[in-house]
């Protein structure tokens, strides 16, 4: 079977990455990496019902049962990445996309930034637009300075307005953080108020509103099931995709998500997409780096499409750099039809370090 890196055909795919577990452990690294994917999962699938929750503590909070709490995020806290701070759209919101980098996912990271938070304010992975889901995503969150919660919804470019509640409307925009003509809307919903029996104001959580995509016409645009099953490859021990890290002293490799196999995404994609086959989260100083190779989504024998938001490193052409998701910047380079991607860690030049060390191997 063909190999897709040049010059690595004849390494063994099936140890794990250098570093990690030796081979009595593997069972336990692949049923740590289905437990993460599981949680991804559990996340992904409650978004709005969490939030929602989320919404309701603030209510109780602000009804006297408690002191003022953070915003309600819908995903884990992470410090933003540098640039993540871009300018906000007109509505106050500003959205991104990232190639999501856990192995044996498709599609993308959404970050959202919102007026007042310093990085990234929420989002989600492993959304992966399709005509027949004109509503890719939609994200919640409530903020307890406000008393709102915000809805950002990520939509395909044929939804022109989002209705809610049944008649009003809030028309979607084009964002500079969105390619293939991908396009956002945000609603914010505030808090309702009431006075006790005893004179206290209680503020109340918002009902989830209905959601109903429009076109240019104002008419409803039919949509299939937002997440339909069997998208992802299983998660395994081995498989066709591996990575390797040697000559950098320090560098300890912790778990992977393994894809079993390489498929095609099994849909029509708007635009183009990415296809995670592995990721290794290694430390390096005490700095998380998550490694992956991308490939393309839709056909992975073909070169991948550029990945957005990254320009070329002065003085090194070969490497590209810029904003990522909750794990931070992206490094990345080209390696025959595929992306060798680094996130996070102390820096670019740390990040560099590891990606001129790494060795990979995807057979198809």
């Amino acid at each position: 079977m063909p190999a897709l890196l040049a010059g690595e055909d004849r390494q063994d795919t099936s140890r794990p990455p250098a570093g990690g577990p030796p081979d009595g452990l593997q069972q336990g690294v692949i049923e740590e990496a289905k437990r993460r994917r599981r949680t991804r999962r559990a996340r992904l699938g409650m978004f709005v019902l969490l939030a929602l929750v989320g919404i309701g503590a603030l209510a109780w909070l602000f009804s006297g049962g408690g002191a003022p709490a953070a915003p309600a995020r819908p995903e884990r806290s992470h410090r933003g990445p540098a640039g993540s701070r871009r300018a906000l759209a007109a509505g106050g919101f500003g959205i991104r996309l990232s190639p999501a980098l856990d192995g044996g996912q498709y599609g993308w990271c959404v970050g959202v930034s919102e007026a007042g938070f310093s990085g990234i304010a929420g989002g989600g992975c492993s959304t992966t637009p399709t005509a027949l889901v004109p509503l890719s995503m939609v994200l919640t969150s409530a903020d307890g300075r406000t008393r709102k919660a915000s809805i950002v919804v990520l939509t395909t470019p044929q939804v022109a307005a989002v209705r809610f509640d049944g008649h009003r409307r809030v028309a979607t925009a084009e964002l500079p953080g969105l390619p293939y003509g991908l396009r956002a809307a945000r609603i914010v919903v505030p808090f309702a108020g009431r006075r006790s029996a005893g004179g206290r104001l209680i503020f109340t959580a918002p009902a989830e509103p209905s959601l109903t995509p429009l076109d240019r016409a104002g008419k409803p645009i039919a949509s299939a099931p937002v997440r339909p099953g069997g998208q992802e490859p299983p998660l395994s021990a081995r498989g066709p995709c591996a990575l390797t890290v040697r000559g950098v002293p320090g560098l300890a490799a912790r778990w992977s998500h393994v894809a079993s196999e390489i498929a095609p995404y099994p849909g029509v994609l708007v635009g183009r997409a990415f296809f995670s086959c592995i990721d290794t989260e290694y430390y390096l100083h005490g700095w998380p780096l998550d490694v992956a190779i991308l490939l393309d989504a839709e056909r992975p024998g073909r070169s991948p499409a550029a990945i957005p938001g990254l320009s070329p490193v002065p003085g090194e052409p070969r490497y590209v750099n810029g904003p990522g998701d909750f794990k931070g910047e992206l490094t990345a380079t080209r390696r025959g039809h595929a992306w060798l991607v680094v996130a996070g860690g102390s820096g670019l030049s740390q990040r560099l370090e590891v990606l001129s060390h790494l060795e990979a191997t995807v057979k198809l």
